[in-house]
């Protein structure tokens, strides 16, 4: 008899292993923690990131002046983008743009101009912070001289000059749409070489506090991305005068800029924008021209992300 009961004790004992052993591994499955399978890493993110635009804009507003007057501009980028960190990133943007139904004085070749703006960000939760350079390069543009005329242009092609900038921003969500709050310094630092001509002051500055936001208008597949911009001018730009042109100091320009995206694909996407500014007296010092209060103008672009 008690060889009987030894027996039945240890078959129970082996059924109730057997449960408990069949229920771990029937919970473990069913939390996706089932040791007999390798756990799911989550994919890294790339190291090396980038896009490609090109575009038209129907004027060329850089910082408040229209420095080819009545003439449109080609424009093509490529932003390559290093992230060092999950908070660091490291870009190089290049610019490329050429006129459109302008010839220089000079040589009768199209003004273009080639720019080169290494920049470094860093994000601390909302808010990002960052600083960069930039190197201008002007070719095929007859810069004038005070006296005018062809005969005293200076030869296109010299055109160097060169600035460093502060800058961050912080985003606030509220819903679906994000404000984006911006302040951006630039000092200018002059010629990038002897004997190049430059058209900005040296030693002046720009400040450029802005704000932009984002409403999604389809899903995440088109946008609304207004601009606004509010710029100060610290003898950067040049005012026109009865006495002719003197530096800028205070109010430089408003700007809006109006921009809908369109995102066709996940790395293909199509922007078209309208845009105002408003400079109650700015002049422009290739031209020698006084800029007209009130602009209007346009234009559009298609971008790749890689």
């Amino acid at each position: 008899m008690k060889l009987i009961t030894r027996v039945a004790s240890i078959a129970l004992t082996a059924v109730a292993v057997t449960s408990v052993l069949q229920a771990a591994e029937t919970n473990s499955a069913s939390s996706g923690k089932n040791f007999k399978q390798p756990v799911a890493e989550a994919p890294a993110s790339p190291m090396f990131t980038g896009t490609v635009t090109t575009g038209y804009d129907s004027m060329y507003n850089f910082r408040g002046v229209d420095w080819i007057p009545n003439k449109g501009i080609a424009t093509a980028t490529f932003t390559p983008v290093w992230h060092i960190t999950p908070n660091d990133t490291f870009s190089v943007p290049l610019w490329f743009c050429v006129a459109l139904g302008q010839n220089s004085p000079f040589n009768g070749n199209n003004y273009t101009e080639l720019d080169v703006s290494p920049s470094y960000t860093h994000t601390f939760g909302n808010l990002a912070v960052g600083c960069g350079y930039t190197l201008y390069n002007y070719f095929n543009y007859g810069f004038p001289t005070e006296s005018g005329g062809i005969s005293s242009y200076k030869p296109g092609g010299t055109g160097l000059q060169h600035e460093v900038n502060i800058n961050a921003n912080y985003t606030v969500k509220t819903g679906a749409v994000s404000w984006v709050p911006s302040l951006a310094y630039f000092y200018e630092l002059g010629q990038a070489a002897p004997n190049n001509y430059a058209s900005i002051n040296a030693g002046s500055s720009f400040l450029s506090p802005a704000l932009t936001v984002g409403v999604p208008l389809y899903k995440d597949i088109v946008s609304f991305n207004p601009n606004t911009q509010y710029n100060i001018s610290f003898g950067y730009n040049n005012t026109a005068s009865s006495s002719g042109a003197s530096k800028l100091y205070g109010f430089n320009n408003w700007q809006v800029t109006a921009p809908v995206t369109w995102k066709i694909t996940s790395a293909l996407s199509l922007t078209a924008y309208v845009a105002y500014t408003y400079q109650p007296n700015l002049y422009n010092t290739v031209a020698l021209t006084a800029m007209p209060e009130n602009r209007f103008y346009g234009g559009a672009s298609v971008g790749y992300s890689f």
